[in-house]
């Protein structure tokens, strides 16, 4: 029988899973949106002291099964605290923004828009809230070099 410490924390599960739930919004998962759900499972859950592996295992799986949009809305009700909300609202926004397609207006998916729309509602954060955390994704994307950056330090042999 596996021991509690043999499994990823259920919270860092239902992170994992709604991060997933609205990559997957438009039907696909792209290698963008992988690349960056690797580095904030590597930033958020690993650098945090989760250094077994499972989450970046579960990760792998996450990102590899669609999960249906449904799913939000049992998963938002379980987050805990107005800093997994913050937290949620803030990596969700950077999925949506490196998974945008060319041509379209804003560079964000429409389907994943309404997807991060409905992670924004369930959490009921004040708009300024909201903001902050949208700016602080933006601030992250940035520091590494938005997607280009994202993809290099994943992927070391890409052009300069």
């Amino acid at each position: 029988m596996a021991s509690p410490s043999d499994h990823p924390a259920a919270d860092d599960l239902d992170l994992l899973r709604i991060l997933c739930c609205v990559a997957w919004a438009d039907g696909e998962f792209s290698p963008e949106e992988k690349a960056l759900l690797d580095r904030l499972v590597e930033r958020y859950v690993i650098g945090a002291g989760e250094s077994d592996g499972s989450l970046a295992v579960a990760a792998e799986v996450l990102a590899a099964t669609p999960e249906p949009l449904e799913a939000l809305e049992t998963l938002l009700p379980r987050l805990s605290g107005q800093d997994d909300r913050q937290l949620v609202v803030k990596l969700a926004y950077m999925m949506i923004r490196v998974g945008g397609r060319l041509g379209e207006e804003s560079g964000i998916n429409t389907r994943e828009k309404v997807a991060y729309r409905r992670v924004v509602d369930a959490v009921g954060l004040p708009e300024s809230e909201i903001e902050e955390a949208e700016w602080a994704g933006e601030e992250e994307l940035a520091r590494h070099g938005g997607l280009l950056g994202i993809l290099r330090s994943r992927f070391a042999w890409l052009p300069g």
